[in-house]
């Protein structure tokens, strides 16, 4: 088994991978601030599939980790440099999602708070209202 080749594989299917989570990642802050708490919850279904793989994909390349860089075994020094720039975007990309995915719960627990604010002011609206009209009705009899 030519496990450079493998590395490199996963190298290359873990970037490929991330840069579909990272257009997810920053769809999902899009709906969020559409604030669509329906296909938001589409979108994290979908989205737990890819995390799924990524995790997969770890696995997968946790013995590649082990062994040292220097003491691996390249087609050529183009594979070597394109391994090394692909784990460079890699580690990019992850960041930005990371920040991403960080925005979308914060911007997502400020509008749960918000919709709470308004429900509790409906609520007391809701129970001013028989008084109101209990008061008129009082008013209205003492004319």
């Amino acid at each position: 088994m030519n496990t450079t080749n493998t590395f490199f594989d996963i190298i290359r299917r873990e970037e490929q991978l991330l840069e579909r989570l990272l257009y997810i990642s920053r769809r999902q802050l899009e709906i969020v601030r559409n604030g669509n708490m329906t296909v938001l919850l589409q979108h994290l279904g979908q989205r737990q599939q890819l995390w799924n793989e990524f995790e997969l994909l770890e696995e997968q390349m946790q013995p590649h980790k082990e062994v040292a860089p220097e003491q691996r075994v390249w087609k050529d020094g183009a594979e070597r440099q394109t391994a090394e720039q692909s784990l460079e975007r890699c580690k990019v990309m992850l960041a930005e999602i990371l920040v991403t995915d960080n925005t979308s719960l914060d911007e997502t627990f400020a509008q749960k708070t918000e919709t709470e604010l308004q429900l509790k002011r409906i609520q007391r609206a809701k129970n001013v209202v028989p008084a109101y009209a209990k008061h008129s009705k009082l008013a209205s009899n003492g004319k």
